[in-house]
């Protein structure tokens, strides 16, 4: 995977802040397995959406984790846990989860865009999640609320994107470390001091990968 640092030219995230603090007095408690396993569908369920590129977590109303795939596990492995609600679960997502709770009736999900100090971006998403006895497809779901949050390590996401990219149009590996670095906002200055290139050398290369990702632009209608 394509990698690379340069903080200089790129646009910070940062936390929300709050007035008032969670009583950390509910703790944070990682529940047994819900029932997945239960039902055949159920298990199929789980599986599936332990494929999917993005985390998954569904959290109780006293901050427990109620379900979380293994994508969120790897991805809560990388981001900081702090004291400040007496609970291993990421401070941003303690955060997150805070502000839902404090919305109360609200219908549409908390988007939140988090950089950490290692220069990784995530997009955190956050909304209620409200079950009946009807949705007998996950086990252990049945009329309670719950708050899912979504995560997704936006630098993964890219460099996947890229890597598809790359094969489609035949771009270089070179092309391809470029491309990743523009679209990460990098300025044409900041993609030559990162790879050790002339500027005029990043320039072709971007006419190159435009003209190979639009061979027809350039001809008249």
């Amino acid at each position: 995977m394509l990698t690379h640092n340069c903080k200089s030219d790129r646009r910070p995230y940062s936390l929300p802040t709050y007035a008032r603090d969670v009583s950390p007095a509910a703790g944070f408690i990682t529940a047994p397995a819900i029932g997945f396993t239960d039902l055949p569908s159920s298990m199929l369920l789980s599986v599936l959406v332990d494929t999917i590129p993005k985390g998954l977590l569904v959290l109780s109303i006293d901050r427990t984790i109620v379900y979380w795939n293994q994508t969120a596990k790897r991805l809560c492995q990388t981001l900081p846990s702090s004291q400040r609600y007496q609970t291993t679960l990421p401070t941003v997502i303690a955060e997150l989860w805070k502000q839902v709770v404090e919305a109360e009736s609200a219908t549409e999900p908390v988007v939140l865009e988090y950089q950490t100090s290692d220069d990784r971006s995530f997009r955190l998403t956050a909304c209620w999640l409200t079950t009946s006895a009807g949705d007998h497809l996950i086990a252990g779901f049945s009329n309670q609320t719950y708050i899912l949050v979504t995560l997704e390590d936006r630098d993964e996401v890219l460099q996947q994107d890229i890597q598809a990219e790359q094969k489609k149009f035949h771009l270089t590996n070179r092309e391809a470390e470029v491309w990743l670095l523009l679209k990460r906002e990098y300025s044409y200055q900041a993609i030559a001091t990162t790879l050790h290139i002339s500027l005029n050398t990043v320039k072709t290369h971007i006419r190159n990968i435009h003209a190979k990702r639009h061979p027809y632009q350039s001809l008249p209608a």
